[in-house]
């Protein structure tokens, strides 16, 4: 019920009624979720990472999955890096998850 009057306001306004920098995420996400940022991150400096360094991991790990050996050249050209950085990621272990003590 708290968010009701922000799906109200996002039905009746059209997205030039935003500020600026809000537009593009209305564009993206729709009028109610760029409200939603606004009231929950507003007054804070956020940082949004980008998509591949969110995803860097589990790409990670699936090219250890893949690796047979022999393959850097063909996983280098799957996944647009180096054979090189192939290299790099088939010998580094993942780092594990540190378990919390207390």
């Amino acid at each position: 019920m708290k968010d009701d009057w922000l799906s109200e306001i996002a039905e009746k306004i059209t997205i030039d009624c935003l500020p600026e920098n809000y537009q593009e995420i209305a564009r993206i996400a729709g009028k109610e979720a760029a409200l939603k940022l606004s009231q929950y991150l507003g007054g804070t400096r956020f940082y949004y990472p980008k998509l591949d360094s969110l995803l860097r991991k589990e790409r990670d790990e699936q090219i250890r999955q893949e690796f047979n050996g022999a393959n850097h050249r063909e996983l280098a050209r799957k996944y647009d890096l180096t054979e090189t950085r192939i290299r790099d990621i088939v010998q580094r272990k993942p780092v594990p998850q540190q378990i919390e003590l207390f």
